[in-house]
Parts: C-alpha cells; structure tokens; sequence
C-alpha cells in the first residue's frame, strides 16, 4: 500500500491523473459527449505509458465525467452522462425557481462524498466483494432489473398509474432489435440500426435535451432570476454546506450506489434512480420530491459518483467490466499486458493500490476543481434563450451522431424529442420511461437464462435473490406504511 502510494505521488502519474480528470470533467459537462467514447480514442496512445499510470488516468476521466454529468442535468435538464439522468429530477426544477447556484453546491458537495466513500469501500473490500459479485447470476441479476423498476413507483408524484404506465411502455420500446437468445430481429421493420437495440445516447438526448429546448422557445431563459440576483459562490457554498449536513443521507446513498456498481452490468443509471427511491421513502418531506428537493439531489449525485468506483472493483479482481468505461480500462490493462482477476491483488499488488489511491485524489478534485468552476457554469442559467437553444441544439445533434456515427441516430433523436415534449406537457414522467429503457435488455436477457437452466422457480432460489425480493417488497410498501404512520400520529 506504501509503495502504491509513493507510485501515485510520482510526478507522471499525478500530471497525467490532472489531465485526465480536467479532460473528464469538459467531456461530462458537454450534452452528448461520454467518457467512454473519449477513452476509446485515446487507447492507442495509452501504449506510450507506464500501465498504472495509463489506468490512473482513464480512472481520473471516469471520475470527472460521473461527476460533471450534473452540470447540464442541473442546469438546462440534459444529462452529461446517462448516469446522470436522475440528477434531472430535483436539480432542474431548483434552477428553475432560480437556485441554480445552491443546486450545483449541493450537487459537488455530494459527488465528493459519494466518491471518496466509494474509493473507502473499494480500498477495504475490493478482494472481497469482487468474488461475492462472482455468485451473482442471472436470477440474481433479474431481480436487481425489477428492483430498479420499483423505483418507478417514486418517479411520479402525481400518479403511480403513469409511472407503471410509461414504464411499461419504456420496456415494449427496449425490447425493440435482435432477441436474446435466438437474435431473430424484433420490431426493427428492416431497419439495420436497430438490430442492435436502442442506441442510449440518441434516446437520452432526445427525451431530455431536445424536448427541453422546445419547451424552452417562448422563454427569455432558463431561470426565473436575473444574474443581478444570484449570489454568486456564497449560494454554491450554501449549498456546499447543506449536502454535507445529510449525513445519513450520503452515507446511505453512497453505500447503495458503491453496491450497485460492483454488480457487473448494473452500471450508474441503476444506482441513483436507486438511491432517489430510498431516499423519496425515507424522507420525513416525500412531498418536495419532484419539485427542487435537497435531498433527492444529494441522493442521486452522492449514489452515482460512488457507483464510479464500486464499477472498478469487478474490473480489477474479476476482469468483468460493469460499464462501456470499465471495459476501455480493461483494454488499456490487457494491452500493458496487466491481466486482471482473482490473483491481480496478489500479483499486481502495486498497481492494485495505485489505482484504488487515486480515487480518493479524483474525489478531492471534484469538490476543489468543481466548486472553482461551478460559479463560472451557472452563468447558463442566465444567458437568452436565443443564443442558448441553437447553440445547445447543435452539441446533441454531434452527440447523437458522435454515439455510433450514423445518421439514423440524429433522426431517432427528433423523434424521441417529440415523444420527450408530449410525455412532459401530459405530465407523464420521462425518467421513469428512460430507466425502463435501460433495464429492458438486462430485464428480458436474465429471465431468459435464469428459467431456461432452472426454471421460473429458480429465480428466487439463491439468499441473494431472495434478500433483494425482500428489498423490492419493503420499496413498494414503505411510502404507504410511512404515509399510513404519519396519519395515526
């Protein structure tokens, strides 16, 4: 651990984790862009490094990008990353009403917490939890799909019936391209691009960025207040100081999200519309949900950042990658002739802790170099709309087309744009619609595999399945038992 940490200090490592992390961060604020596209590009040069050194700074991008995603969710309602999608819930409505200053405070205060909790928990149980994320199969991995689909019940707060109702739509619109298990094309109606599926980027960017400029036309900006008005670094510092006044909340949030990224294929998206559910239940004021709750901000944000280095763990000690960035790092290792495994903190014991040291270094950065640029990324809030909407509207369409560089991707965008626009004047709630989305594929593919080697029975067959069946059973009936609690007081 010693020696791993004199190697992060060494002044190539940190020169190259800095430009890694300031490189994430632009990438994570810029609608359209991800990190793992970036990474992706940079590989080859990777090759001209030290392998701990080329890993630290691919772990740095990660970093910046979870964590600069909530700049744009936050401030125009288009999430940086897809991670990213459940900071739009509470951040754009504070923005809205003119605190977007105390929103990006409370969003840095709770990243950095979310990340150096994650970077703990990596560093004292990475051995053991990657072999625990061995045992979890395809049964196990269904009933984390319809653990997060419970977290649809908490996305609208004006009817469970809608949330159940665009979800189950979200799912029908997930199961469109090549099937499973046979890959018989499905709904695609000839068209070649979705055999693979629906491509995420382009969704994401339609339902939430495009709709939200058309909403926008009409609008002199995005907030209510005049930048006269705003008071500058001491509402980020407000806000700063808030987050870190949830104490329970960042601790909770921050394990759920650390969890959920150890669990190959989980990946962010799960773990903070996760956290948001635990924390809208175990919230004494549910009812601020939805419209600029502090707590709900400092949930997603504090889950998302710690699911960054929870992603890590069953790269490292098992060699599964738990997102499209996870995968590049392994590239980068396998390349530098580093294989990951069981045996990797035994044989790489150096390298191990170099990597898991400097996600404690990326955490400090994001509540340093986060803060300093919070106040200049506010301004956005403030400029006219426009100048804003053609300018915003040309980043998505090159980030729908950056994705897989097809056109096709650009129109799908429009039209999920459209579908983005009438979901929100008829008050149906987008995110719910974008997670079902999400865990569509990982949904259907698990139930395939679980009952075709044991049947339906073998879904609840595994402790495993079962303690997260218990966890879905308490997510439905908690908001009622509270609520039915709070009228007998």
């Amino acid at each position: 651990m010693i020696e791993g940490l004199a190697a992060l200090f060494a002044a190539q490592t940190l020169l190259f984790l800095m430009l890694g992390f300031a490189l994430g961060f632009i990438v994570g604020a810029i609608p359209g862009f991800n990190d793992a596209n970036v990474m992706a590009i940079l590989l080859p040069f990777t090759l001209l490094l030290e392998p701990t050194v080329a890993i630290v700074s691919m772990a740095a991008i990660y970093a910046g990008a979870q964590a600069a995603g909530s700049i744009p969710a936050i401030l125009m309602n288009i999430p940086g990353t897809p991670g990213n999608a459940a900071s739009t819930l509470e951040g754009y409505p504070m923005s809205r009403a003119g605190r977007s200053g105390y929103a990006l405070g409370l969003s840095f205060g709770a990243s950095t917490v979310g990340a150096l909790v994650g970077a703990l928990l990596a560093l004292l149980l990475a051995p053991i939890l990657g072999m625990f994320a061995l045992s979890f199969g395809p049964a196990e991995m269904f009933m984390i799909a319809v653990l997060g689909l419970t977290v649809v019940s908490t996305l609208s707060s004006e009817s469970f019936d809608k949330g159940l109702m665009i979800a189950g739509f979200g799912i029908l619109v997930s199961f469109i391209g090549a099937d499973s298990m046979s890959g018989f094309p499905r709904a695609t109606y000839g068209i070649a691009e979705l055999y693979d599926g629906m491509p995420i980027i382009p969704v994401l960017l339609g339902l939430f960025g495009l709709s939200e400029l058309i909403l926008l036309i009409g609008r002199a900006q995005i907030s209510d207040q005049t930048e006269n008005q705003s008071r500058g670094m001491s509402e980020i510092f407000e806000g700063l100081r808030d987050s870190m006044r949830q104490k329970l909340n960042l601790i909770r949030s921050s394990g759920l999200g650390y969890l959920v990224g150890v669990v190959p294929g989980a990946g962010a998206t799960i773990g903070s519309f996760l956290a948001y559910g635990q924390a809208k239940q175990w919230s004494r004021t549910p009812e601020l949900f939805g419209k600029g709750s502090p707590e709900g901000l400092v949930a997603t944000d504090s889950a998302n950042n710690a699911t960054a280095a929870g992603a890590i763990v069953p790269m490292l000690t098992l060699g599964l990658p738990g997102s499209a960035s996870t995968l590049v790092m392994l590239a980068a290792l396998v390349l530098h002739g580093v294989r990951p495994g069981p045996e990797f903190f035994t044989t790489f014991q150096v390298d191990a802790y170099t990597i898991l040291f400097s996600l404690f270094l990326s955490g400090l950065l994001i509540g340093t170099l986060g803060v300093f640029l919070a106040r200049y990324a506010q301004r956005v809030v403030f400029i006219p709309n426009a100048i804003l909407i053609p300018t915003v509207a040309v980043l998505i369409f090159i980030g729908a087309f950056a994705w897989r560089f097809m056109a096709f991707d650009i129109l799908l965008m429009v039209i999920f744009g459209i579908i983005g626009v009438a979901l929100k004047t008829y008050r149906y709630p987008a995110p719910a619609f974008m997670l079902a989305i999400i865990l569509g594929p990982l949904l259907e593919s698990n139930f395939l595999r679980a009952t075709r080697i044991g049947g339906v029975e073998s879904l609840l067959a595994s402790p495993i399945s079962k303690v997260i069946f218990a966890m879905i059973v308490i997510s439905v009936l908690a908001p009622t038992l509270i609520r039915l609690l709070g009228k007998k007081r």
